[in-house]
C-alpha cells in the first residue's frame, strides 16, 4: 500500500542517484515563477512511501549558487507535503568526527521512513545562525508573478519538531547508528571556506558545525508551509585547531 504522504527529499553534495526509487518518473520542470530548479525532479516509491528527489546542486554538482526558491517551488508543485534534506558540513567540535559515512554514501537516516540503513554518523540539526549575504530569502519580493505582500516568518523553531522527533526515534531504534540529536550550524555564503579567525568566532557562539546550504532553504520551506527537517553529514574538519587540521 502506498502512503498518502509525499516526501520531498533534497539531496546535497554527493547525492546524485535516483535508483533508490521504484516506479521512477522524471519531471522536466522548465520554469517556475522564480526561475529553473537545479535539475529535473524525480518521483517514485521507496518502501511504499511516495517521494520526490530534488538535487540541490544538480546531479553533477554543477550549480552555484543554488536557486533555492525554484527548487522548493517545484517540489510544492509536485504535491510534496513535507521536506527532508541532507547537507554536507564541516566540524567545529571534537564531538563531531568526520568520515564515518563513506560506505553508505546516500543510504542514511534521511530515509528513516522508507529504507533500512546500517552504519552512519549524523547530527539532527536543531538551530542555525545565518551568515549568508547575497541570497534571496523570501518568496515575497514584490516582483511581478511572485507572491505578493510581506511575510514576517517566525523562525522558532527553525526545524519542524515532529519531523525531528521522528528522525531521533528512528536513529535510536536502528542498530549500529551513532547520532547527535542537537547541533547549531552556522551557514556561510561560500563558495570559499571560512578562515581560522572566523571559525574561532563561530565556536565562541556555540556553533558545532558549519555549512553553506541550510539558509535560505529552511526559511523558504516555512514560507510555503512545508514541514522541514535536515540531517547533516560531517565530511571534514574545518581549520580551527591549534595543530592545524584542515579540510
Amino acid at each position: 500500500m502506498v502512503s498518502t504522504i509525499r516526501v520531498g527529499i533534497i539531496g546535497g553534495s554527493g547525492f546524485d542517484r535516483s535508483d533508490i526509487l521504484s516506479n521512477r518518473i522524471e519531471h522536466e520542470i522548465v520554469d517556475t515563477p522564480y526561475g529553473r530548479p537545479s535539475d529535473n525532479l524525480v518521483s517514485g516509491i521507496i518502501n511504499g512511501v511516495q517521494c520526490v528527489l530534488c538535487f540541490r546542486h544538480g546531479r553533477q554538482h554543477s550549480f552555484n549558487p543554488t536557486n533555492y526558491r525554484a527548487n522548493l517551488w517545484a517540489l510544492k508543485q509536485l504535491g510534496v507535503n513535507l521536506v527532508l534534506a541532507t547537507t554536507a558540513v564541516g566540524s567545529l567540535s571534537q564531538d563531531f568526527p568526520r568520515g564515518t559515512l563513506v560506505i553508505f554514501g546516500i543510504e542514511f537516516v534521511l530515509f528513516f521512513c522508507v529504507i533500512n540503513f546500517h552504519q552512519s554518523f549524523d547530527y539532527n540539526l536543531d538551530n542555525f545562525i545565518d551568515m549568508t549575504k547575497h541570497r534571496p530569502n523570501t518568496f515575497y519580493d514584490h516582483e511581478i508573478g511572485h507572491l505578493q505582500g510581506v511575510m514576517h516568518m517566525s523562525m522558532h523553531p527553525p526545524y519542524d519538531r515532529e519531523l525531528r522527533q521522528l528522525l531521533i526515534q528512528s536513529c535510536a531504534e536502528t542498530p549500529n547508528v551513532g547520532y547527535k540529536d542537537k547541533s547549531t550550524v552556522v551557514v556561510i555564503e561560500g563558495p570559499n571556506f571560512s578562515t581560522y579567525a572566523e571559525n574561532k568566532v563561530f565556536i565562541s557562539w556555540g556553533c558545532t558545525t558549519i555549512g553553506m546550504t541550510q539558509t535560505p532553504e529552511t526559511i523558504l520551506a516555512k514560507e510555503l508551509g512545508l514541514p522541514y527537517a535536515s540531517l547533516g553529514i560531517v565530511t571534514d574538519d574545518i581549520c580551527w585547531k591549534e595543530d592545524g587540521l584542515f579540510i
